[in-house]
C-alpha cells in the first residue's frame, strides 16, 4: 500500500501542521482550506500523492505558512531550487516607512533579517 508524502522528520501534513502551530490542527481547518468535503479530504490523504504543491499552496495560505518551506519540507523543491528561483526572479520590497512604494530588488542584494527564522 502506498503511503502519503511525509516531511523530512516522516510527518504527514497534518502532523507537521500540529508541530508548526504548536497545537492540535483540526482536520475540519485542513479540508476547509484545502476546499474538499470530509469525504474527499479523508479519501486523499491516503493517496500516495498527498500533499501535491497546491495543496501545500493553499494550506500555506490558509495557516499563514511559508509555501516555499512546505515544498521543501515535503521534497517537492529542494533549498537550492528554491534558491536558483528567487535569485532568477526580481523580488518586490515594500520599504518600511512607506508601504505605499515598493522597490524591485535581487535577492543578492537583500540581508536576511537577524530575527527571522531559518527556512
Amino acid at each position: 500500500m502506498l503511503m502519503p508524502r511525509t516531511d523530512e522528520n516522516g510527518r504527514q501534513l497534518k502532523a507537521l501542521l500540529d508541530y508548526l502551530l504548536d497545537g492540535d490542527v483540526d482536520a475540519k481547518a485542513i479540508y476547509s482550506a484545502l476546499g474538499v468535503s470530509s469525504s474527499t479530504y479523508y479519501r486523499r490523504i491516503k493517496e500516495a500523492d498527498y500533499p501535491n504543491a497546491e495543496e501545500l499552496r493553499q494550506v500555506a495560505d490558509r495557516f499563514h505558512l511559508s509555501y516555499p518551506d512546505l515544498q521543501i519540507r515535503f521534497g517537492l523543491m529542494s533549498h537550492q531550487e528554491v534558491w536558483r528561483y528567487m535569485e532568477s526572479a526580481p523580488v518586490m520590497v515594500a520599504a518600511a516607512e512607506t508601504s505605499t512604494r515598493t522597490q524591485t530588488r535581487k535577492l543578492s542584494q537583500l540581508t536576511p533579517r537577524s530575527d527571522a527564522p531559518p527556512l
